[in-house]
C-alpha cells in the first residue's frame, strides 16, 4: 500500500492539535457527499499523529439481481437498497510535527478536505510538496515563511543558539524540542538557490529539523518545499484479507513504524 504525502491547510494555516480536537467533537460517524456515503473513524494516535479511516461506497448503486457463485445462478438481491455496503477503504494520517498529510489513495484526497470543511465550517485544501530543490528554486522569487524544529542537543544548547535564547527570554527550562516559524511576508530573495542551500546545510548539520519553506512566484502563488520529505510516497507491505480488504489496525501500525523511523 502506498501513501502519498501532501500539505494540508485549514483556513490557510497548517492545522494544529486544537483543530483535530474540534474535529473529534463535531465530526460525524457518517458523512454524505454527492452519491457517496462515508463512515468515518478518527482518533489521536499520539500527540503527534491524527488518524482517519474512511469506508465508503456509492449509496445509489444497486442491482435487483445478484449472481450466486456457488451454482452460478441469478437470484434476487437479499440486501435491501436502504443498506449500503461499504466496499472501499481510505486511510489518512496527519503528522502534526512535520505538517504533512499521508493519504492511501491520492485520487480521493478531496474526500478528506470535503469532510473537514463540512464538519468545521472552514476552508480546507491540500497542496503538493516540491521534491526537487532545483524545481522549487526555479519557481520561487519571494520568501514568505520558514518553519523548522529544534531539538535539545549539545549543539542547540549553546548560549548563542536560537533554542537557548528562547528559553532565556521567557525564563523557562529548555524543552525537549521547539518549533519556530519565521514570517518574511513577501520579501524578495536575491539568490534563491543560495538561501535554500543555507537552510539545507543547517538541517544536515543537525541544527534544524523538519525545515519547511514557503515561497511566492511572480504572480503571488505559493509554492512549498519540505527538506524532510524528498520522497513523495511511503509504502507499507500488507496483504488483503479473504474479503479483499486491509485490516485498519495493521495499516495504522505499519504506517506509524515508517513515519517514526
Amino acid at each position: 500500500m502506498k501513501f502519498s504525502s501532501m500539505l494540508l491547510y485549514v483556513d490557510d494555516n497548517f492545522p494544529n492539535k486544537q483543530t483535530f480536537e474540534q474535529l473529534l467533537q463535531v465530526g460525524g460517524n457518517l458523512y454524505r457527499k454527492g452519491k457517496f456515503l462515508y463512515s468515518v473513524e478518527q482518533s489521536f494516535i499520539s500527540n503527534r499523529h491524527f488518524w482517519m479511516y474512511f469506508q465508503y461506497d456509492n449509496e445509489n448503486l444497486y442491482s435487483d439481481i445478484v449472481i450466486d457463485t456457488t451454482d452460478n445462478s441469478s437470484k434476487s438481491n437479499p440486501r435491501p437498497k436502504s443498506q449500503v455496503e461499504m466496499r472501499s477503504q481510505l486511510f489518512a494520517c496527519y503528522d502534526l510535527q512535520r505538517n504533512l498529510l499521508y493519504v492511501s489513495d491520492y485520487s480521493k484526497k478531496s474526500a478528506i478536505t470535503n469532510y473537514i470543511e463540512e464538519m468545521l465550517q472552514k476552508s480546507a485544501i491540500v497542496k503538493n510538496v516540491y521534491k526537487s530543490l532545483d524545481e522549487f528554486s526555479a519557481v520561487v522569487k519571494y520568501l514568505k515563511s520558514v518553519t523548522f524544529t529544534q531539538r535539545r542537543t549539545i549543539f542547540t544548547s549553546t548560549p548563542e543558539s536560537i533554542f537557548q535564547r528562547q528559553a532565556n527570554m521567557f525564563g523557562l527550562d529548555l524543552p525537549e524540542y521547539s518549533k519556530l516559524k519565521l514570517d518574511y511576508g513577501s520579501s524578495p530573495v536575491g539568490i534563491v538557490r543560495t538561501a535554500l542551500q543555507n537552510w539545507e546545510l543547517k538541517r544536515e548539520s543537525g541544527e534544524f529539523e523538519d525545515v519547511l519553506i514557503v515561497g511566492l512566484d511572480d504572480a503571488g502563488f505559493e509554492s512549498t518545499f519540505n527538506f524532510s520529505t524528498m520522497i513523495s510516497n511511503v509504502e507499507i507491505d500488507l496483504a488483503r484479507d479473504e474479503n479483499d480488504r486491509f485490516n485498519p489496525d495493521s495499516v495504522r501500525t505499519l504506517l506509524l513504524e515508517k513515519l517514526r523511523a
